[in-house]
């Protein structure tokens, strides 16, 4: 019974970790998109950048320059433009960006670079 319960342990460990592991994407167009779809939804009820943007209260639409790299961590947040804002809001909002991660991977050394629109504003309405 006790080599049952190990060998279980065992296989939940194992699928725990497979479950956790990011897909590895390395076509270019493919990870522009998904990351795209990633930086939506974000924006989702529930997600956590969402529920930061609601109980914070902030607002503006910001067009936002987001790089990231191999893991698909978050290197680097530049605001491009932004609209219907206030400085704490903008700063604010960049961070929150900024600690994002992406669910998935790519090759080793690549780096992208996409633009993106988020509109706050149409989240408190």
């Amino acid at each position: 019974m006790k080599r049952l319960l190990t060998i279980l342990f065992l296989v939940s460990i194992g699928l725990t970790a497979v479950a956790q592991k990011k897909e590895l994407l390395e076509d270019k167009e493919t990870i522009l998109a998904r990351a795209t779809l990633a930086l939506d939804g974000a924006l989702q009820p529930g997600q956590p950048l969402h529920e930061a943007v609601v109980k914070e209260q902030l607002i503006g639409r910001y067009v936002i320059q987001v790089s990231f790299r191999e893991k698909g961590d978050i290197s680097s947040v530049f605001v491009v433009s932004a609209e219907m804002h206030d400085q704490r809001s903008q700063n604010r909002f960049k961070d929150l960006v900024h600690q994002l991660e992406l669910p998935f991977k790519m090759p080793k050394g690549r780096q992208y670079r996409i633009e993106h629109t988020f509109d706050l504003n149409t989240i408190h309405r």
